[in-house]
């Protein structure tokens, strides 16, 4: 991969079609670590409770803080650092859609973002405060003119698109790339994209001294999660096999989150089982309709990529999706368009409610009896 040039932003006619991770589909369907001793705890000093306070929430936010706030040369999701950082800077550039619904959680507003136009469609998370931030070019091929016009005190991007101009941008400011998500497994269980993704909140929480609105924000997704696995569990889906399938515009041909996937860690923690389990190296893999017809107990959540017009008979309208289990027994159902899966928690919390209110729609599976 070639260094890029410094360019202005690309304007809208030119950019390329937008990418899922490192996936490209149509717009239309959609190194080293630093070995220095900086430590993000000393952002947290400032929000240790007094000595012998007696909040028992309190304390268990300065527990997590103390855990979660440890030297980037050893935060596994930290691929790539400068060796001096800035404490709590203020001036911040996102190249990811990610970063940018977490620093939103955390109260936080960037002067430069990636692809701003497509984050309303894809996240959509507190668009009203990122409407009006400035434009670096592409989550591809950001603009170093557009960045260094932001003067920001931090960088923040992904190690499998930025890392050959890390250097480039570290001439600007100090700069910080997270490894987008586990492939495989660690210490014997798997990790998904959404234990990652909340590492990394942790981590932006640290950088920017908002370690509890971090926390405050895991609590929140944690509520949600224990609300609808509640709700799922009363109607009768406990233990229910789905799959969550993205529609890609080919026939009979889709993406299916597999279980190192963000989906996979939200359908975990709703207590149902994803399809297929097994770890890829996206998250994601191709299958087919075909596929599916080995499959009777399966439930399919089908993720639109079509106008809101097309109703889904029309989607499942070939001579194989006919003889799909899923479909014979009415437990297909159709998602709304744009549910993205490589967000932040607070996307995984919108997916959970998606899941949810989907599920809740379609017959429990049946229970022998």
């Amino acid at each position: 991969m070639t260094r890029l040039p410094i360019s202005a932003p690309r304007s809208r006619r030119t950019r390329k079609p937008l990418c899922f991770r490192q996936l490209c589909v149509s717009v239309a369907v959609a190194t080293a670590l630093f070995s220095g001793s900086y430590a993000f705890a000393q952002g947290s000093q400032s929000v240790a409770p007094a000595a012998g306070t007696s909040n028992p929430s309190r304390a268990r936010i300065t527990q997590a803080q103390q855990q979660t706030c440890t030297p980037l040369a050893d935060n596994p999701i930290v691929s790539q650092a400068s060796p001096s950082l800035r404490a709590q800077p203020k001036r911040i550039v996102v190249l990811e859609f990610m970063f940018a619904e977490d620093l939103a959680a955390v109260g936080l507003t960037p002067v430069g973002m990636a692809d701003p136009e497509y984050y309303p469609v894809w996240i959509g998370y507190d668009n009203a405060r990122l409407a009006s931030v400035p434009d670096v070019g592409t989550r591809q091929e950001p603009s170093l003119e557009a960045i260094a016009a932001a003067r920001p005190d931090l960088i923040l991007g992904v190690g499998l698109r930025h890392a050959p101009i890390f250097a480039a941008l570290e001439r600007i400011a100090p700069t910080v790339l997270f490894k987008y998500g586990p492939n495989f497994t660690e210490d014997g269980a798997h990790v998904t994209q959404l234990d990652w993704s909340r590492k990394i909140l942790r981590t932006i929480g640290c950088l920017t001294g908002r370690e509890e609105a971090a926390t405050a924000v895991e609590a929140q997704v944690d509520a949600g999660f224990a609300r609808n696995a509640q709700r799922l569990a009363e109607a009768g889906h406990r233990g229910e096999q789905v799959a969550w399938l993205q529609e890609l515009g080919l026939p009979d041909r889709y993406w299916a989150f597999t279980g190192n996937s963000t989906a996979a860690g939200v359908a975990h923690a709703l207590g149902l089982n994803l399809w297929p389990a097994e770890a890829t190296r996206e998250g994601t893999a191709y299958v087919s309709s075909e596929d599916l017809l080995k499959k009777p107990k399966l439930t399919v959540l089908f993720v639109s990529a079509t106008d809101k017009n097309v109703p889904l008979a029309t989607k499942l309208d070939s001579p194989i999706w006919r003889f799909v289990p899923a479909r014979s027994s009415g437990r297909v159902g159709l998602v709304e368009r744009n549910i993205w899966g490589f967000g932040g928690p607070m996307s995984a919390l919108r997916l959970a409610d998606t899941m949810t209110d989907t599920l809740l729609s379609l017959p429990a599976p049946a229970v022998k009896k």
